[in-house]
This record gives structure tokens, sequence and C-alpha cells, in this order.
């Protein structure tokens, strides 16, 4: 049981951005064209969101956050809902595969 996705970042200068989440572990991998950006276990996290907040791009730079929000019981069994955001927009809302 996992939940993934990606997006492209950048007007002129493009990055692929990934992340995976598993639900059974609690492990979270965040990739920027192949290259790890962040990785974090929040198998007994407390929070009902957890954020994850990294820079993209060389020349042409964006702030990216992405907001992962669990459910209140059972969130190991039930899909997280997702919001990225570039540069502080409202990006990507998606909800993740039961």
């Amino acid at each position: 049981m996992h939940e993934q996705f990606w997006f492209d970042v950048g007007r002129y200068e493009r990055h692929r951005v990934e992340f995976f989440f598993d639900r059974m572990w609690g492990k979270v991998r965040i990739s920027v064209d192949g290259h790890p950006v962040d990785t974090k276990s929040i198998m007994f996290s407390v929070r009902l969101t957890e954020r994850f907040r990294f820079l993209v791009g060389h020349r042409e730079r964006h702030d990216v956050l992405i907001e992962k929000k669990r459910k209140v019981l059972l969130s190991g069994l039930r899909p997280s809902t997702y919001q990225v955001f570039v540069d502080g927009v409202l990006f990507l809302t998606l909800e993740g595969q039961a």
C-alpha cells in the first residue's frame, strides 16, 4: 500500500518532482530529477498535516511545499489528501488511492 505522484516545476528550467509514501511503514521519499531531496518516517506522527518544503531549480528557483493531510481514524488504511504549492500558489490537489 503506497501513494505516489509526480509533477513538473519550472517554465524555462523544467524539473520533475516525485513523491512516494509507503502507508504500511510510514516512509516518505521526495526526489527532484531522480535525486533524493527528503526522506522521513512518519509512522507514529500525531499531526494531521505533514509539510515538506524544499527549493527546486538552479537559475529559475521555485519554493515547493507539499502538504499531506491524513484522516483522523485508521489513517494507515485510508488515503491521504495532498496539496502542492509552488511559490505560495496552489498548484495541485489530489487524493491518494485506497
